[in-house]
């Protein structure tokens, strides 16, 4: 180890708070009505990736916008390249936040904010290693590259951008999930299910419409439903001995009565971490005895569409219906699945979609990227462990996770961090937060591994 880098951070440490928070005031979102050329995701997204490119400027490093898919900051002039993965961009605020989302508040020890951990605050901690490794004159033979995307929440367009214009790096780390280090990572599938609903005869009572959700890969923290033909002592007599009453609300409208539900939003990689608020929502509407309702009748855990499996290396199949859209003519449903890393996600789709035999519901895959396995064995792995072994004194055992990391596009990369073991994974939560002793640690952490990636 080097104490050299060590200091190094400490003397910048405040510098590295501030510009997180700074960092985390920008609101880098997803938004396709503000995209066009050279803004492809949206000015939040790109207002984010201009501020990460500048900041590597100020630095002295070489920075570069590749279009507004994906930036690079680098120092270094060996022929091969290491590559460090990151992203700007950040999932939807969504709900039950105690501080503003995008204000870069400090409480307690901690910077809250939508990206503190996902994965604002280890970007900026990356790019503090550099500059502690730059000013500490530090000989490297190999060229590093920070790689900033901006679309990684969403479909991962920036770092295949980036491999259609750049060579991909011989090997590197991506600090977006957790710490010890993650070799094997479940592949992933989203999968929409539309369902049409036929022609009713002046039913009495009936489910008007149906939503929850905002991303597939979040679970829902609200989801409401518009029943019409009950009246509000109906509902409430069910909701007494409902396990899920003080997650229920129930309110007239004129157009008929509205029943909310709210659960505990986690990632949808972790769907047991958090509640889902449109399982909780339909499992009471069932109850309330509504005759000929076929948006009722979906399916939401993977025994009932017979996908349930597990393995030794990455555990069991979990699934997410993570957005719901119903109405009087048809319901949409999405579900996020991530299955083990040596099972068949074809085989996976092909069961899926045999336990629907409904002739009026389709099933799309909007998404299916493969697992990853990255040999335990290799060269680059053994030193990263040796880093974290010397800065923690922990057991630097390898790891499996359900989330997917720009890793599985870039051969040769694991993921390191930020997420030290026995912490709650904050990612896609609300009051998302990074602790300010764990963001200066992760920073040398991040020096010295990298130093020794390169050296």
């Amino acid at each position: 180890m080097k104490p050299i880098l060590n200091k190094a951070i400490d003397e910048r440490y405040s510098e590295m708070v501030e510009d997180l928070k700074s960092f985390i005031r920008i609101p880098s979102v997803l938004d396709e009505t503000t995209a066009g050329k050279g803004c492809p995701f949206g000015l939040g997204v790109s207002r984010g990736l201009e501020w990460i490119i500048e900041k590597g400027k100020q630095f002295g490093f070489r920075s570069t916008n590749l279009d507004g898919y994906v930036g690079y900051i680098e120092i270094g002039d060996g022929v091969d390249t290491i590559g460090l993965l990151t992203h700007v961009d950040v999932v939807p605020a969504g709900t039950g936040w105690s501080v503003d989302p995008f204000g870069g508040e400090i409480k307690d020890g901690k910077i809250y904010g939508r990206g503190s951990i996902d994965d604002k605050g280890p970007t900026v901690a990356v790019l503090y290693a550099l500059k502690a490794i730059k000013e500490s004159n530090l000989a490297i033979s190999k060229r590093i590259r920070l790689i900033v995307g901006a679309d990684e929440e969403t479909d991962n367009r920036c770092i295949q951008y980036y491999l259609k214009k750049e060579a991909p790096p011989i090997y590197g780390f991506s600090p977006d999930a957790e710490f010890p280090i993650i070799n094997a990572e479940k592949g992933i599938l989203q999968i929409d299910v539309i369902k049409k609903f036929e022609a009713r005869v002046s039913p009495k009572v009936y489910v008007k419409k149906i939503v929850g959700g905002t991303k597939v890969n979040m679970v829902p923290g609200e989801a409401e439903a518009l029943i019409v033909g009950l009246t509000l002592q109906n509902i409430l007599q069910k909701l007494q001995n409902n396990v899920f009453k003080s997650k229920l609300q129930v309110e007239e409208t004129p157009e008929g009565l509205l029943v909310k539900a709210k659960g505990t939003p986690a990632h949808a990689s972790k769907p047991y971490e958090g509640e889902n608020a449109i399982q909780i929502l339909l499992s009471f509407l069932k109850t309330l005895g509504i005759e000929d309702s076929e948006a009722l009748d979906m399916k939401a855990d993977e025994r009932d569409f017979g996908i349930s499996c597990s393995d030794n290396i990455s555990r069991a199949l979990t699934m997410n219906l993570g957005v719901v859209s119903v109405n009087e003519k048809r319901g949409i449903f999405k579900f996020d699945i991530r299955y083990p890393v040596t099972v068949n996600g074809y085989e996976i789709i092909e069961k899926f979609k045999q336990s629907i035999s409904d002739p009026n519901t389709e099933v799309f895959v909007s998404d299916h990227e493969l697992p990853l396995y990255v040999n335990p064995d290799a060269e680059f792995i053994k030193k990263l462990q040796y880093v974290y072994k010397e800065m923690t004194g922990d057991d630097p055992k390898l790891l499996s996770i359900g989330g997917g990391t720009y890793c599985r596009y870039v051969k040769n990369t694991v993921s390191f961090g930020p997420v030290f073991p026995g912490q709650k994974e904050l990612a896609h939560c609300s009051d998302e937060h990074i602790a300010l002793n764990d963001l200066g640690l992760i920073a040398k952490i991040y020096a010295q591994a990298i130093w020794e990636l390169a050296r």
